[in-house]
């Protein structure tokens, strides 16, 4: 069993309807065009225990990357996460998920954390690093949805 209380965890409104938020972050082929981290997966739709690459660009040098990650959850239009080895035996866990709100605007958070042998020692010297990555995505994503679906 997991012990999540090691993750990080983000989160922020946006003021748009979860499907349009959906449609922004499920855009695998123009995630590149707004976000500084996270750049697309290798298939056009992830399933559950299915195994699929991400691409990212790692922060200082905009270098490409790509991580091998088994779809761990995939509810379409509220969330999707996966699983993949970071360390040696050590597991990443990341999920993005949507909530809708009674206004009409979306709460997007992610949740990531790592797991398995010696991931405590990891995830101290990672946590306030992957905080601040996240943070960035979400107003990243924000920024992209509200300017795609602008409210009246």
């Amino acid at each position: 069993m997991e012990n999540k209380a090691n993750n990080v965890f983000t989160q922020i409104e946006i003021n748009a309807t979860p499907e349009q938020v959906w449609n922004v972050l499920t855009d695998w082929n123009n995630l590149k065009e707004w976000s500084s981290s996270f750049i697309g997966i290798s298939v056009n739709k992830p399933i559950k225990g299915e195994r699929f690459v991400s691409y990212f660009k790692k922060p200082l040098t905009g270098e490409k990357i790509a991580l091998e990650h088994i779809c761990t959850e995939y509810e379409e239009g509220l969330k999707f996460g996966w699983s993949g080895d970071i360390i040696g035996k050590i597991k990443d866990h990341h999920i993005y998920s949507l909530e809708p709100t009674q206004s009409g605007t979306t709460i997007f958070k992610q949740e990531d954390g790592l797991h398995g042998p010696n991931s405590k020692f990891y995830n101290l010297l990672a946590k306030h690093k992957m905080k601040a990555m996240y943070n960035k995505f979400n107003k990243e994503l924000k920024m992209r949805v509200e300017s795609l679906y602008p409210k009246d």
